[in-house]
């Protein structure tokens, strides 16, 4: 069993994320100390754990990660991955069309 300063460690999430994690029911830890409220971890959890991290790097919603995690078909896990690549190339789309627009509005008038 791993305290939380330990998984915070091994997982590169801190332990305020942790705890927030804990709360909205997205990584919930082995075992919590109904006395101390003290929370535990396994080492089987930290895959997991690096998956989450990675895909709130990659600005994937927390409800979004909760259905990823959550999902027990690759196939669905997928699709629901696609939805996310799907919404930062339209973002991406938006964004550059506000990048032209904002060049065509420096440019001095002929």
């Amino acid at each position: 069993m791993l305290t939380i300063g330990e998984f915070s460690r091994l997982t590169h999430l801190s332990v305020r994320t942790l705890r927030r994690y804990h709360e909205a029911g997205l990584l919930l830890p082995d075992s919590v100390d109904t006395t101390t409220g003290h929370r535990r971890y396994t080492a089987e959890q930290i895959p997991t754990a690096q998956v989450i991290h990675r895909l709130r790097e990659l600005d994937v919603p927390l409800a979004d990660v909760h259905r990823i995690v959550a999902c027990p078909d690759p196939g669905d896990r997928a699709a629901l991955v696609g939805d996310h690549l799907r919404r930062l190339e339209a973002e991406l789309a938006r964004t550059r069309a506000a990048v032209v627009s904002l060049r065509r509005l420096l440019r001095p008038d002929p």
